[in-house]
């Protein structure tokens, strides 16, 4: 399968569904709209910008720095539940509370897997790799996660689909003491040619492992109106790199 055959996970489909094109759609004049009045309206509809952070743990400590920064909605990375399974209601509930106590607003949380992490160090790599059924269960971990954060009034869900993970290099000294996330692609030719444990994955095996994920959360996200937003990969990096052809690097 390749990425031409897969429209549900296409360019043109990440892009037209984004805030970024629905942003830049023409507004036009309505039937019989005054060129003055549809120049009052456009400014009415002036966006306004927020501040949003996707840093953790959600601890009083850490939400009150968010406020003082001016951070207005955040992207919520919980302790993951014990024993493998899935939030309920009632545990998102408190954390929607929690920050919502020091004056945020819950925009986000991510799933306890499906983050940034390589694929070797992380828990559970399944749905990654193609290997049913394990990948079947986490994926039904993930449309309990949709169901609950709907009732618990959650719009939307952060993940990646990922297997090099966030790659860096040496990172770089930034002002006043602080550590800067680097990556440099000369730094790392002895990374480039070693495999992961997903072996050797070319784009067209890529693009149906995310076909398959989505064609089974999607439809239960718009059933209960959750929003997916998915990760792009970072950074970008060669076709074979680390023996992954990434397919989500790049506008294209």
């Amino acid at each position: 399968m390749s990425m031409k055959d897969a429209p549900t996970v296409g360019r043109r489909v990440f892009i037209s569904s984004s805030a970024l094109a629905a942003a830049a759609l023409p507004t036009g004049l309505a039937r019989g709209q005054s060129t003055k009045t549809a120049q009052q309206a456009e400014k009415s509809r002036a966006v306004q910008m927020r501040l949003g952070c996707q840093s953790g743990p959600q601890t009083d400590e850490r939400l009150e720095f968010f406020k003082r920064h001016g951070v207005s909605g955040i992207c919520a990375s919980a302790p993951a539940p014990k024993d493998r399974r899935m939030w309920e209601v009632d545990e998102l509930l408190r954390i929607r509370e929690r920050v919502e106590r020091h004056g945020l607003s819950l925009d986000l949380i991510a799933p306890p897997f499906l983050a940034s992490t390589h694929i070797d160090k992380t828990e559970r790599p399944a749905i990654m790799l193609g290997r049913s059924p394990e990948r079947d269960r986490d994926i039904e971990d993930i449309q309990k996660l949709i169901r609950n954060c709907a009732r618990a009034g959650i719009p939307a869900i952060k993940y990646n689909l990922s297997i090099l993970g966030v790659l860096r290099t040496k990172s770089t000294p930034g002002r006043g003491g602080s550590s800067l996330g680097t990556w440099r692609r000369s730094e790392a030719d002895d990374r480039a040619s070693k495999m992961t444990i997903a072996g050797r994955v070319t784009e067209d095996l890529y693009w149906e492992r995310i076909t398959y994920f989505l064609e089974r959360i999607i439809p239960v996200a718009t059933e209960y109106r959750v929003r997916m937003a998915c990760h792009p990969h970072d950074p970008s990096v060669p076709p074979g790199f680390e023996g992954v052809d990434c397919v989500l690097g790049t506008v294209e």
